[in-house]
């Protein structure tokens, strides 16, 4: 529960906004006293707390909700957030050890595998003509239940015969590995904000239009340097911050 900190604590004769002051509050309280998962007391507690009305309330619910601090749902209350998770990319990143060093336990569900022609972006990345059958893969990336990224796979198809079969979910590249001798390795990200498309939308537990991080990812056997992996995920920018790391180079 909040406590404490009386109504008069919110100056109402200064320039700041009273909504700004009352959300600068309830983030303390986060930052002193609430766990992500704990849900705030219900809105008449917190407008009787700062002598505001509920529409006031809402206000500074509303700034703290669009920084991803706290999260309404709907019948429910309203709740703290777990703050984003850094994920490093970098030419050998993976998002299972990056998460596994964290401490974090998380999965990588296969929704679909299918071949298909390559359409023209694929072909492109990969090297090959338009039209080539390549795999594929839909997965749904999760951390501790919560979906955090929907990534579409696209890999040529005579390198990996039977992988649909293979891959059943968890680590696609760690299979890669083990069972085709390709050493994954990030060639490229292009990354941008994009509207989640429907599906996306759904399988993330957003609401419909909701932006994500899209992220354009050529990956190549670092064994020999051809591309074997382009893939385009969709993410929650909510639940996962992504950390580019530059190497420090001495110029003496």
């Amino acid at each position: 529960m909040i406590m404490a900190a009386p109504a008069d604590g919110i100056d109402r004769q200064g320039p700041r906004a009273i909504y700004q002051q009352v959300a600068e509050r309830i983030a303390a309280d986060v930052g002193a006293r609430l766990m992500p998962g704990d849900r705030l007391p219900a809105e008449p507690e917190l407008s009787a707390r700062f002598a505001v009305n509920r529409h006031t309330l809402r206000h500074a619910i509303d700034l703290l909700e669009a920084q991803g601090l706290l999260e309404r749902r709907r019948g429910v209350g309203t709740f703290v957030l777990e703050q984003p998770l850094s994920y490093p990319l970098h030419r050998q990143a993976r998002f299972s050890d990056n998460l596994a060093a964290a401490g974090r336990a998380s999965g990588a569900r296969l929704l679909s595998a299918a071949c298909e022609p390559a359409p023209q972006e694929v072909a492109a990345a990969l090297g090959m003509r338009g039209g080539n059958t390549v795999w594929r893969l839909t997965t749904l990336r999760e951390v501790e239940d919560a979906p955090v990224s929907l990534i579409e796979h696209w890999l040529p198809l005579q390198p990996f015969p039977g992988l649909a079969a293979a891959y059943r979910g968890g680590s696609l590249h760690a299979l890669l590995a083990q069972r085709y001798g390709v050493r994954p390795v990030r060639r490229s990200t292009a990354i941008a904000a994009a509207t989640a498309i429907p599906a996306a939308a759904r399988h993330l537990r957003l609401p419909p239009h909701q932006p994500v991080l899209r992220l354009r990812t050529v990956n190549i056997d670092g064994s020999g340097g051809r591309p074997f992996e382009y893939a385009v995920s969709s993410i929650r920018a909510d639940r996962i911050e992504l950390l580019i790391e530059h190497e420090d180079h001495d110029h003496a």
